[in-house]
């Protein structure tokens, strides 16, 4: 996993598949939602826990930023 790749999981999720009345987007969302997850965890292991939340930040809506 590279902060390349963590960039590009971030571009292509669906932030507010929570409101979904549909529950294959809701269960499609929730998978990579925990995908992300799983890559910040494992970057943050490699010491780039600063730059993972970040990039989060930057890239996600305002209401769903990183403390």
């Amino acid at each position: 996993m590279t902060l390349d790749e963590l960039r590009a999981m971030l571009e292509k999720h669906d932030w507010y598949y929570v409101y979904s009345d549909d529950h294959r987007y809701y269960k499609k969302g929730k998978a990579s939602r925990d995908k992300i997850m799983e890559a910040i965890s494992t970057l943050s292991d490699k010491g780039l826990e600063s730059e993972c939340k970040e990039l989060y930040n930057a890239l996600s809506p305002d209401d769903f930023n990183m403390s």
